[in-house]
């Protein structure tokens, strides 16, 4: 695929592995990744996260690892798909092992634990100079 992206999903549960396959499915290169050695040895070897998806069948492209800078070298967007209590530790790993120019979007939901903090505000503080604008989505069914 000429227009295939190297993509890094932070975030091996069940919402970080279905984004990363569909990424994967779609010819991106994909690398996911996880606190969990088992999880990431079971999608590298058997192409399933037994933990989070259990039975579905991930694509033999999509790779897995523990080491978040395996997962962040080269990659083109970076994606982080991590409870919103994690949130904060995530962009503070991420922020010296982001390659130059690769955008950070987020697909996680909530707000900052502890301070109500929006998580653009955060992404804003901890990644200066990342364009941060969310995306926003309504809700409402449209008027008929």
């Amino acid at each position: 695929m000429a227009d295939s992206l190297r993509i890094a999903v932070l975030g091996a549960g069940s919402w970080g592995t279905a984004l990363a396959t569909l990424m994967a499915r779609n010819g991106h290169h994909v690398v996911l990744w996880g606190r969990d050695e088992k999880v990431a040895a079971a999608i590298d070897a058997q192409h399933e996260n037994p933990r989070y998806l259990p039975g579905i069948a991930l694509p033999d492209s999509l790779r897995a690892t523990t080491d978040l800078a395996v997962a962040m070298q080269g990659a083109e967007l970076v994606l982080v798909v991590v409870p919103s209590h994690a949130f904060t530790e995530t962009l503070k790993l991420i922020a010296p092992l982001r390659p130059a120019g690769a955008g950070v979007a987020w697909a996680t939901k909530g707000f900052e634990p502890g301070t109500g903090r929006f998580l653009h505000e955060l992404v804003e503080e901890i990644l200066p100079g990342q364009p941060a604008s969310p995306i926003r989505v309504s809700a409402r069914a449209p008027k008929p």
